[in-house]
């Protein structure tokens, strides 16, 4: 009786299972339909269809040409039923994932995320998109049963002709009778004939992207889990490829604090008489190398790791790095050094999730504000002035900050809850304008922006298990503390100038510290102290109180950390020490909710908000985190430190949605708006300055060290250390002018793609062009001129370097086409001196 229920759902079973692996493939296709030639399309057609053939006919000839042994067929139907349970789930969660973000899923990520208790919590964000499709595949393979089973017992009688003896599938196969040899050797002829022309087309068919293309739920998913081969190259085994750019002729002596240049040479370690003098005695975590300097280094000295020498950066021999440290700082900024003191005491370092540089501030006239108008195309002149006065409170902080005009006019005065900033006419920093993030992963940018390190090119954050190779900001803090020693007897903290007082560096969110390893990373970086949400929620903390509001999978929103931050700044003051505050904003990360006190805007027009409703919490979301940002700065001065404090302000990384590109978030989305960031250098008594960078974040670091060198900010050993230190860096300093190309070398810049293993970024601060360049084969080369089209609309994609440069060369000409070799060379290259400097195995 249990056996006779178990078999009467086979059709059911089967049919689940052919429709979930079709429709994964349907899918599939839709997405690649566009990167392939038609011809080819249509010809090579059959062959992606090849595995899930297989799949349908070992499915079907276990359900029923097996049920003469018992024991067999029990078997086979649980294994058919779990395997075709899984490809149902997975095809769901797959049609849910392009539904939210109009891209395809990658297993082996998914598995990585799914494996952290936190990153659960943002695949259940997904939930009812992967409902909605579960309930559309199991309607279809419902619908579908009958036939399919007919269909497919059909033929499969005519392929085996072997009677089953269950009575109950009596029916279900095909009888025996006046005709049936007829059709059945028509049947096996066309069978052996679509089998035979298949199989040549698989062989004679290119390997990429077809073999990409045919790969079949469930055998992708469970490859995805097996082992996966290590790419790292050590030493030795690759050259930089733009050889006559690094001759001897283009090498420099050293001179000064600047080391010299010469990656044409062996990379030796520094030896003790090239030692700067403050690396001295055991320094802090981060300067390792110079720390090893010190001992005489034998044969097999430090061999670690797979038995592998340990690498360490040398600016003498990285073939890409450029200087721009023996240019003036810029005008406006030297003549105000000398017109006044411009103390940096503190610094507030805020990075901010998903911060766009279009939307910070707003713009009027913006391919996103003509997108909003156009929803609204029916209505009248005073609903567009509405709304224009009401994108005008979208980003006024970030006016003030940046001192960019937003080009809109206001109907009314600003919300008293908008911080009023009281600098002076000309007044209040440095505005970086063309900045990209070196990472569109959130921490591998954190990393970028606090230690000045080009990301780990594999996926999520391997980095934490690593050494950093440069010493991070915080780390070069404590070495600051490190070399100072007691204060005289007559001078106590609070009364000694502030050059001489320690730091203390602190981070703060309002957000878990545990996805990614963030809380491992940040102890990593140099720390002293942080706080997440796994601190502020708990009971006995000073400020928890029972109302507190999550508003994410991932935490509460920043007001939460609003009294640590004033706790935080007190206690510093009290204590007289100099405060390194880090601070990460996360309202603005998917979902993109608020508080539920926040008033929520509707910007799009409200016939069109399902189309845009992403957007729109987006947008609402940036308003609540310019609010915060005011709040901050409020705090400053509230505190009496906004006239001391230097506010760095700078995205993790950009975010694409349905409005910018056919595929929305930052996953394996190279698209330019989740590159494109804001940077400010805040300070009241800093000149407003708008400066023009092609350039990576990787510049952050040399930038804060060079300004508090050149306000006096440091006692006279800490600003030679810091000077010392900033000619360590790849990046360059953007107070002096950006160097985009020097003796025939383009400044390169990369970004790692989110999850960072299988896409990087490729661009140059000498030319407009930008390559996405694929690290595997499941991805294509895409091409953009972002002078011709600044929002990528019409970048241009091949499967081969070679299709992508003869597309470039008729669109682009011959220039584009050399420079598109040369990224492409280069960005390889920088992948695998990644690794290397990593010490990656």
């Amino acid at each position: 009786m249990i056996i006779s229920r178990q078999f009467s759902f086979r059709p059911f079973i089967l049919a689940l299972l052919i429709v979930s692996t079709f429709s994964s493939k349907a899918l599939h296709l839709f997405q690649h339909a566009t990167s392939l030639p038609q011809s080819r399309l249509i010809l090579f057609f059959p062959t992606f269809f090849i595995q899930e053939a297989v799949l349908w006919t070992v499915a079907c000839f276990v359900l029923y040409r097996l049920s003469g042994n018992k024991c067999l067929s029990v078997i086979g139907n649980v294994v058919t039923g779990i395997i075709s349970a899984l490809t149902f789930v997975l095809a769901a969660s797959q049609i849910g994932f392009y539904m939210v973000t109009g891209s395809e899923v990658r297993w082996d990520a998914a598995t990585s995320v799914g494996n952290d208790p936190e990153g659960r919590k943002l695949m259940l964000s997904g939930l009812k998109s992967f409902l909605a499709a579960s309930t559309l595949l199991l309607f279809l393979s419902w619908l579908c049963t009958p036939g399919l089973s007919t269909i497919l017992n059909h033929w499969l009688s005519a392929l085996f002709p072997i009677r089953s003896t269950d009575k109950a599938d009596e029916e279900a196969l095909l009888a025996t009778a006046k005709g049936a040899f007829r059709a059945n050797s028509i049947i096996q002829f066309w069978t052996a004939g679509a089998v035979i022309i298949t199989s040549f087309l698989w062989l004679v068919r290119p390997q990429v992207p077809y073999s990409h293309i045919s790969g079949a739920i469930p055998f992708t998913f469970f490859g995805a889990l097996g082992p996966k081969s290590a790419s790292l190259q050590v030493a030795g085994d690759f050259d930089f490829p733009l050889q006559k750019l690094i001759g001897e002729e283009y090498w420099e002596a050293p001179n000064g604090h600047f080391k010299g240049w010469a990656p044409g040479t062996k990379p030796m370690s520094m030896n003790a008489n090239s030692r700067p003098e403050w690396a001295s005695g055991h320094l802090p975590a981060g300067f390792q190398r110079w720390n090893e300097s010190k001992k005489e280094k034998s044969p097999n000295h430090d061999m670690r790791k797979n038995e592998t020498s340990t690498i360490r950066y040398n600016p003498v021999h990285d073939p890409l790095r450029i200087t721009n440290l023996d240019q003036n700082v810029v005008e406006p900024l030297a003549q105000a050094l000398k017109n006044h003191e411009i103390p940096i005491n503190h610094i507030v370092f805020v990075m901010m999730e998903s911060a766009r540089k279009d939307i910070f501030p707003f713009q009027a006239g913006s391919s996103l504000h003509q997108q909003i108008l156009s929803s609204h195309e029916s209505a009248d002149a005073e609903t567009i002035q509405k709304l224009n006065s009401t994108l005008s409170r979208l980003t006024p902080v970030a006016e003030k900050l940046t001192g960019e005009q937003s080009g809109f006019s206001s109907d009314g005065d600003e919300p008293q809850t908008v911080w009023s900033d009281g600098v002076k006419n000309g007044m209040g920093g440095i505005n970086i304008h063309g900045l990209l993030t070196g990472s569109s992963l959130s921490f591998k940018s954190a990393i970028i922006n606090h230690c000045g390190t080009g990301p780990l090119p594999v996926d999520f954050m391997d980095e934490v298990h690593e050494e950093i190779y440069q010493p991070c900001i915080m780390q070069i803090l404590d070495l600051f503390n490190q070399r100072k020693g007691p204060l005289p007897q007559d001078q106590t903290k609070e009364s000694s100038e502030f050059h001489d007082r320690n730091w203390t560096s602190i981070f703060l969110q309002s957000i878990t510290g545990l996805f990614d390893d963030q809380n491992i990373l940040n102890e990593q970086m140099g720390f002293h102290k942080a706080l997440y949400k796994e601190q502020i929620e708990n009971i006995s903390a000073p400020y928890y109180h029972k109302d507190m509001e999550e508003i994410n999978y991932f935490g509460y929103a920043e007001r939460e950390t609003y009294p640590y931050l004033r706790q935080i700044i007190d206690e510093t003051i009290a204590n007289g020490q100099r405060l390194f505050l880090s601070h990460f904003t996360s309202t603005t990360h998917h979902p993109w909710a608020t508080p539920s006190k926040f008033h929520k805007e509707k910007y799009f027009a409200d016939g069109l908000m399902g189309k845009h409703e992403d957007m729109n919490n987006y947008l609402n979301s940036v308003r609540y985190v310019d609010t915060w940002l005011g709040d901050i700065l409020q705090v400053l001065d509230d505190t009496g430190i906004s006239n001391e404090t230097l506010v760095v302000l700078v995205g993790d990384h950009g975010q694409a949605f349905h409005e910018d590109s056919p595929v929305s978030g930052t996953y394996e989305n190279g698209h330019i708006s989740n590159f494109r960031i804001p940077l400010v250098f805040r300070h009241p008594l800093l000149p407003r300055i708008q400066i023009t960078a092609n350039a990576t974040s990787m510049s952050l670091v040399p930038t804060l060290l060079d300004l508090l060198v050149q306000t006096k900010s440091l006692n006279e050993e800490d600003s030679d250390i810091a000077v010392d230190l900033m000619n360590e860096y790849e990046g360059q300093s953007l107070i002096r002018p950006y160097q985009a190309m020097y003796n025939g070398r383009q400044a390169w810049n990369f970004g790692i793609i989110n999850a960072g293993g299988t896409m990087l970024s490729v661009g140059s601060a000498a030319v407009p062009y930008r390559l996405i360049l694929p690290l595997s084969s499941d991805f294509e080369f895409v091409f953009s001129n972002l002078d011709t089209d600044p929002d990528e609309k019409s970048s241009l994609r091949a499967w081969s370097i070679d299709e992508l440069s003869s597309r470039v060369e008729n669109e682009h000409g011959d220039k584009a086409v050399q420079w598109v070799f040369d990224a492409e060379q280069v960005g390889r290259w920088w992948v695998e001196e990644r690794k290397r400097l990593w010490n990656h195995h």
